[in-house]
């Protein structure tokens, strides 16, 4: 993995620091809204550059390229579904 530069890890830090406060808005929004529906558990890598969570993503990337490949010679409603899911997650959904 590619060292990188102060200027771009301040840049990611940032962007997670503000990313954990919109997280903590929506809960607390929903909170005084009521509850909590539909607002799942979202984990954060206390990492700025996480090799783990790296790793995961492009797991999950090449997974949907491959059902995406297939998805044409094999129907399979099953795996549509676990395809979309994927992407959602991909997404941070």
């Amino acid at each position: 993995m590619e060292a990188m530069g102060i200027e771009e890890y301040v840049d990611r830090i940032a962007q997670e620091m503000h990313e954990r406060v919109e997280h903590q808005r929506r809960i607390f929004r929903q909170v005084l809204a009521g509850g909590r529906k539909e607002l799942g558990p979202k984990g954060y890598c206390p990492l700025v550059d996480c090799a783990r969570l790296s790793r995961l993503q492009a797991a999950l990337q090449e997974t949907i390229e491959v059902l995406e490949e297939t998805r044409s010679s094999i129907k399979s409603k099953k795996l549509e579904v676990h395809r979309k899911k994927l992407i959602d997650i991909l997404a941070g959904v």
